[in-house]
């Protein structure tokens, strides 16, 4: 009988290969001479990667004074490193379309949460100016470990137990001994096979203990901080606009000491800024989420 360690990796080792169109992609972008028009024709085929690149391009989190009204623009202001992340991200997203409808409620939930993360990772980072590049895949994908789990083991991971609660340094403990090894590290196993950047694999499998990181330890750090404040302010059920800020007063100076710790500068009201702005565009985080599964 197979162990769980087994189990994970025999699954991780047969999850889908890379689309057609991201591998080209891939291609494409790792040519120094790639040109907008190249990545435009690569990409153009795909109707519903077009949406979704055009979509993120004209969120909030890009801010653009003007619209993006075409897929070369969208390509412009993204770039082509964040182009083809955004590709390999709702590739894999998709792949897991089977479990979605199996669990709905529960993954439906997990994605809000996750995109939710993202956005708050991207707003942190360009705060802290530590690889604002990368962010939103990085908090996007952050629990994509849990996904696999739930794959992996059905029942045995109870989806109302790991999936929809909030990870704190109890329920990682209690997943080690029930699993013999947590989702973050999962996750990091699978971005690999996925070809996604080191220093994005590194900050998602270390974001529970970023002092564990060999590198990236900030990076880690604010997708860890991501995640709590994104908990708080976006899930369903989650406190009224007014409790929020009260209820994280309290982690305060924990987060400013860890800040610190990891050379991370973090100015008087920067807490309460990045809570203001996800609570003010929370809606924000369906809409991509509806472009990634479309």
């Amino acid at each position: 009988m197979k162990t769980r360690s087994e189990l994970i990796k025999q699954h991780i080792d047969s999850f889908p290969v890379l689309p057609v169109t991201v591998t080209r992609l891939m291609k494409v972008t790792s040519d120094p001479a790639c040109s907008v028009k190249d990545v435009v024709e690569t990409i153009h085929s795909d109707q519903s990667l077009c949406l979704t690149i055009l979509k993120i391009a004209n969120s909030v989190l890009f801010g653009r004074p003007r619209k993006a009204d075409s897929i070369k623009m969208a390509v412009v202001i993204l770039g082509f490193d964040e182009v083809q992340r955004i590709a390999l991200a709702k590739a894999l997203i998709n792949s897991f379309g089977k479990l979605a409808r199996q669990h709905k409620p529960f993954v439906d939930r997990f994605w809000q949460h996750s995109f939710a993360c993202g956005m708050a990772a991207k707003v942190i980072a360009e705060d802290l100016v530590i690889n604002p590049d990368i962010a939103f895949t990085g908090g996007l994908l952050h629990d994509i470990g849990k996904l696999i789990m739930l794959e992996t083991f059905a029942d045995d991971y109870a989806p109302d137990r790991w999936m929809i609660t909030f990870s704190s340094a109890e329920m990682l403990d209690e997943e080690l001994q029930m699993f013999s090894f947590t989702h973050d590290l999962v996750a990091g196993r699978l971005l690999r096979k996925w070809f996604f950047p080191e220093k994005l694999i590194t900050a998602v499998s270390c974001h529970h203990r970023p002092e564990h990181a060999a590198s990236e330890k900030g990076f880690a750090y604010v997708i860890q901080l991501a995640d709590f404040l994104s908990f708080y302010c976006c899930n369903p059920g989650s406190l009224e606009d007014d409790d929020i800020l009260a209820a994280i007063h309290t982690s305060l100076p924990e987060i400013r000491s860890q800040c610190h710790s990891f050379g991370l500068l973090l100015q008087d009201d920067a807490i309460e800024r990045w809570v203001a702005w996800l609570v003010k565009n929370k809606e924000q985080g369906i809409t991509l989420k509806e472009s990634f599964s479309a």
